[in-house]
């Protein structure tokens, strides 16, 4: 019989719901998921806590219940140490207890975690300094400046730098618990847990926080206040392996194609040729990392048209061929 290890996720006033939820959801499960002797044998236990520990309200309203970090000072060993994000972090940045429990804490920690904007209470600690860290991509200059002794890596979901991990946002919290559980009960209890709740496994630590289709909203967000370029990408999105040519693109939203491409340069900095390729690349490579479709179908599939094409394709955006991606993602699993 093992014992069960504790993971502790310190939250606080104003964090995130999410922030906490993803990954306790995940421990919590394991042993429901998983069964056999786990169902008897829990491999975890969770604990939410917070500095004075009670009721603490959520950014979104909801209030939760948290132990105090005095309490668990004197009760527990701490296998896994997650803080998380949210507009109150300034505040856990601020309280000076907060941060002395985390130094003192920290060391002993078999991993140490932190999720979105949860790295500046870490790096206010003076936990992060020399390590490369990832948090919420709209906060990561704010990091890099507030804390010049770490290296911020601007677009990762998540990051391993030996016994410290660090996500980029909400959802990616999901995809840490899984590494982090995947370390501890191996490659096919990942697959079951995400199966479980139906996520991808397992989106690479170095895949951008923002997908090709909101990367390519978000920047036509900026100067298209009439949202049509958002709902344009969205249509491209759906439509891989339709006509994509400037001239349909430009007809969808009423324009000659050459003023249609100089409007959307404008906009996103780009061209549409560009952002169809780069949406057709990120289908395809979903494809490959979860399904067991034949490389010629993906092709298919996703506009590319034939293997040649998409092959190229994946040789000047990534370096490898469709056979090889498909490859090193199959390997990242069995790990």
């Amino acid at each position: 019989m093992h014992s069960a290890r504790t993971v502790l996720v310190l939250a606080f006033p104003g964090a995130l719901l999410l922030n906490a939820a993803g990954p306790l959801e995940v421990f919590a499960a394991a042993s429901r998921v998983l069964g056999g002797e786990l169902a008897d044998n829990p491999p975890y236990r969770v604990i939410l806590a917070s500095a004075q520990g009670g009721e603490i309200e959520t950014i979104s309203g909801i209030g939760v219940m948290t132990r105090s970090l005095a309490e668990v000072d004197s009760a527990l060993a701490i296998d896994t140490l997650i803080v998380i994000g949210g507009p109150g972090v300034a505040g856990l940045e601020r309280d000076q207890q907060a941060i002395a429990w985390l130094q003192r804490r920290a060391p002993a920690a078999r991993r140490l975690c932190s999720i979105g904007t949860g790295a500046f209470a870490l790096a206010a600690a003076g936990l992060l300094d020399g390590r490369r860290v990832v948090t919420h991509w709209q906060f990561a200059e704010a990091l890099q400046q507030g804390y010049p002794a770490l290296t911020v890596e601007r677009e990762a979901l998540y990051l391993h730098d030996d016994r410290l991990w660090t996500c980029g946002g909400a959802a990616a919290g999901i995809d840490l618990g899984l590494a982090l559980l995947e370390q501890d009960l191996g490659a096919q209890a990942a697959l079951a847990l995400a199966r479980y709740f139906t996520v991808f496994l397992q989106r690479s630590a170095e895949q951008a926080q923002l997908s090709a289709p909101l990367k390519a909203q978000s920047q036509a967000l900026h100067r298209d206040r009439d949202q049509r370029l958002v709902r344009l990408h969205a249509w491209i999105a759906a439509n891989l392996n339709g006509d994509l040519r400037v001239e349909r693109l430009a007809e969808k939203l009423g324009m000659s194609p050459r003023h249609f491409a100089r409007a959307y340069a404008a906009a996103t900095g780009g061209t549409p040729a560009q952002t169809v390729e780069t949406l057709r690349l990120e289908a395809a490579c979903r494809l490959l990392e979860t399904s067991q479709e034949p490389i010629k179908r993906i092709a298919e599939t996703t506009g590319f048209g034939n293997e040649e094409r998409m092959r190229r394709s994946f040789q000047r955006q990534l370096g490898t061929s469709p056979l090889g991606y498909r490859s090193q993602s199959r390997l990242q699993l069995a790990r």
